[in-house]
């Protein structure tokens, strides 16, 4: 066997050392003739023929030139003599180079046709005169002979490589070959030895199947006399250790009685859990017996003992199984099965589920609990709503259900971090706490919601609690370090003899607080029955919102945007519109912001886009258009990548297009959108800060983010006239603009009086009403021809 193994291992050594060398051989061919095509024996001769050729060519150009001198001879010598200025590079680089330097006879031709040539560069500009011509000549015919010497020797170059380069991959094809031969050769013996190996497997296996039979027909005979002795040995050790095995190893107590009320056993798990000595249980002692030794050890007070012991004779008398609870004297809870036998006696096992009652009892807190606040939660609401409109109520004072939403409460959690922003929530649990009564329900549902449920109060209580809500959670919050500055809005609903279902007053109260964030937020609404109605359009306008058909049904219109200096439109702003919507009029302020929250604003935003820029290419002049931008559109979609393609679309030069953002989009993310902001402005396009004045921090953002122009928000130019502070807000801002060398636009101008007012503070451009309402493109560019694009101002 051992020889077998070691020519086994030898021929496999053998096979694989041929198959290196094989792999190896086949890999030096393939590099041998890949280098062939390097090598092409025209590739030396040829440079050296063709720089020969065209040093004739030139030489018989200037000859002809001599004899019979003009122009057209001058011009093609001129072209001769670059062509062979072109060729010398081929001379002294690659493989003719290797060609020149082996001989410094070779390499003194190159360098005195270098130097005939840098000579005759200098008097090709005179060609054409028959002394330079003969010049010429006489500098050219000395290197010739050495030319084509030179042309001679570089073929006969070539043919030497290739000769040698075919000699080496003969002599290793028929290396290869003889590897392949001795690998072939290896292969069948070691083939030959595999199969001789094999029958001797062969034979060996039928020769111990045979053995292997006799084996188990053994052990058949055997096993099944042991079987017989292991059962009857099992039998006898089962009916030996049942008993111990149930009463010493068992995690309960356990009591056994007869019928006549008599102990018959006991465990010491049952002795240790009642503090009784396991000596003093006795076979033959009653449960009274026992329960008063529980009563003296400490272990049971006097009545739970007796309470038990009364159950438990119920059962006893109505031979029923039943389950008890007992609370020891340490507070250790005891679970009781009792269960009838059919002798007429009774056994009863006892578990300590003291952990477990606990973990019940912990688990069932928090499942009606939030976790971060202590506050009931969702669950634990409905139940204590439940219980509490099910008490009914007057006609005077009804259940109130008080919906609270933080606001900017995710901007807290973005700037701040989370455990600021859980800090922050547990701080206002206990506000709403401590503004309420003490047998309201304050609960939190999840996120920045919280629900107040107010029983047997007044309709006007209920307001003037949301008000003192309202101005409790705006005080400012001292939190880790950080002064935190928030809102609250919320809805409210009353319970009616004709509405006490808890899920439609949840439902209420939140389609009210639904109104109050539309009302500005920091306040709070009432539902009313209407809100139904406006829920059911809400849901319909998604609806169309998500099958309508853009070009079909929205059309952007223009509104111009005015100079005040040049008194020309140099921008119109895009604006949406909805003709075509199949329910009738509806402004944009309706459905723009449903487009925003489903997401389709970044579909209808870019469908915008191409045509406020298709439109721009048709305006007179160099108009520039602007086009709002969502914070959606940020978010969701890629924005850079979508303005790029429109502009390459629709051919508008990117400086025209001005895209406007809100204050809004910078509260997001400020990383992140100072990045996306200006790769747009590397794009060429201007950023415009829409809606300026009415945010939280709109001077950083000035400060901070690449904003090209400022619109001054419509609310402070609505009031300019008669409000001095108005016009001093919006002197300011023009200012801090001018300042930062920003473009100042003011939006909403309606009257002549805003106007000269406007004017007054130094603005650089207005828009609005007073020079027109938002046109459709074709409307638009006929307004523009009319006014000539210049208007005449006040």
């Amino acid at each position: 066997m051992f020889a077998f193994h070691l020519l086994k291992t030898l021929l496999i050594t053998t096979i694989a050392a041929f198959a290196i060398a094989a792999a190896y051989l086949s890999f030096v061919i393939f590099e041998r003739q890949a280098s062939i095509g390097q090598l092409s024996r025209y590739d030396v001769a040829w440079n050296a023929s063709q720089g020969m050729n065209e040093y004739l060519r030139l030489y018989q150009r200037v000859t002809a030139l001599v004899v019979s001198p003009n122009e057209p001879l001058a011009t093609e010598a001129q072209l001769r003599f670059d062509i062979l200025k072109g060729r010398l590079g081929l001379y002294t680089s690659g493989q003719f180079q290797q060609f020149v330097t082996e001989t410094a006879k070779r390499e003194a031709i190159v360098r005195r046709l270098s130097e005939l040539i840098r000579l005759l560069d200098e008097m090709m500009g005179r060609i054409g005169e028959p002394e330079t011509a003969r010049s010429v000549l006489q500098l050219m015919a000395p290197l010739e002979a050495d030319l084509i010497g030179l042309a001679s020797e570089a073929n006969q170059y070539s043919a030497t490589q290739m000769a040698k380069v075919d000699t080496e991959l003969l002599q290793l094809h028929s290396t290869f070959s003889a590897v392949a031969v001795g690998f072939f050769v290896c292969s069948l013996a070691f083939i030959g030895l595999l199969g001789w190996h094999n029958r001797l497997l062969t034979h060996t296996y039928d020769a111990l199947n045979t053995v292997y039979a006799d084996l188990r027909r053994t052990s058949h005979d055997l096993e099944t006399a042991n079987a017989a002795v292991l059962e009857a040995n099992h039998a006898l050790a089962t009916q030996n250790g049942l008993f111990d095995a149930a009463l010493s190893n068992m995690s309960h107590g356990l009591c056994m009685f007869d019928a006549d009320q008599r102990l018959i056993v006991s465990n010491g798990k049952f002795a240790a859990m009642y503090g009784i000595p396991p000596d003093s249980l006795a076979p033959g002692m009653t449960p009274e017996q026992i329960t008063r030794g529980s009563v003296q050890a400490g272990t049971l007070t006097q009545q739970s003992a007796e309470l038990v012991y009364w159950k438990q004779q119920q059962l006893i008398d109505q031979r029923k199984p039943g389950s008890l609870l007992q609370k020891l004297a340490d507070g250790r809870i005891v679970s009781i099965c009792h269960q009838p036998m059919e002798t007429g006696g009774w056994v009863a096992t006892y578990e300590d589920i003291t952990e477990r009652h606990q973990s019940e009892e912990r688990i069932a807190y928090m499942a009606r609990h939030d976790p971060l606040t202590g506050l009931p939660n969702r669950l634990l609401l409905r139940e204590r709503l439940e219980q509490i409109l099910a008490q009914g109520h007057s006609h005077q004072q009804n259940t109130a259900v008080l919906c609270l939403d933080l606001d900017n409460f995710k901007n807290v959690n973005d700037t701040l971090g989370h455990p600021v922003g859980d800090a922050l929530l547990r701080e206002v649990a206990v506000r709403i706490s401590g503004v309420v009564r003490d047998y309201d329900v304050v609960a939190r549902l999840g996120g920045d919601e919280f629900l107040v449920v107010q029983p047997a109060v007044e309709s006007d209580e209920a307001g003037r609690v949301a008000q003192r809500l309202v101005a409790a959670l705006e005080e400012p919050y001292q939190l880790d370090g950080h002064l935190v500055v928030i809102g609250a809005s919320i809805g409210i609903a009353l319970a009616s003899e004709t509405n006490c279902d808890p899920d439609d007053l949840v439902k209420n109260a939140d389609l009210a607080l639904y109104r109050a964030k539309s009302d500005g937020r920091g306040t709070y609404a009432f539902y009313e029955p209407e809100m139904d109605d406006r829920l059911q359009r809400r849901r319909l306008l998604e609806l169309d919102l998500r099958a309508a058909d853009f070009d079909k049904e929205f059309e952007v219109t223009f509104q111009p945007i005015v100079n005040l200096q040049s008194r020309e439109v140099t921008t119109v702003e895009a604006l949406l519109r909805w003709p075509g919507y199949q329910r009738g009029q509806i402004s944009p302020a309706e459905f723009i912001p449903i487009a925003e929250s489903t997401g389709v604003i970044v579909q209808l935003g870019a469908w915008v886009l191409e045509n406020a820029c298709r439109e721009a290419m048709s305006l007179p002049g160099d108009i520039n258009v602007a086009v709002n931008l969502s914070p959606s559109q940020f978010r969701r979609g890629n924005i850079v990548e979508t303005v790029s393609n429109v502009l390459s679309i629709t051919g508008l030069a990117a400086n025209r297009l001005e895209l406007e953002i809100t204050e809004s989009l910078l509260l997001d993310d400020s990383r992140e959108t100072l990045l996306t902001l200006n790769r747009l402005r590397s794009l060429g396009v201007t950023i415009s800060l829409d809606d300026f004045g009415t945010g939280y921090s709109s001077l950083s953002y000035l400060r901070n983010f690449p904003v090209d122009k400022v619109k001054i928000d419509r609310s402070f130019i609505a009031e300019i006239v008669g409000n001095p502070d108005h016009m001093a807000i919006v002197s300011a801002i023009v200012n801090l603009a001018h300042a930062l060398e920003i473009t100042a636009i003011a939006e909403g101008v309606e009257t002549e009086d805003q106007l000269l007012l406007v004017r007054a503070t130094g603005c650089d451009a207005v828009q609005g009403y007073f020079f027109s309402p938002p046109r459709p493109a074709a409307q638009l560019r006929k307004y523009l021809q009319q006014q000539h694009g210049e208007f005449t101002l006040a």
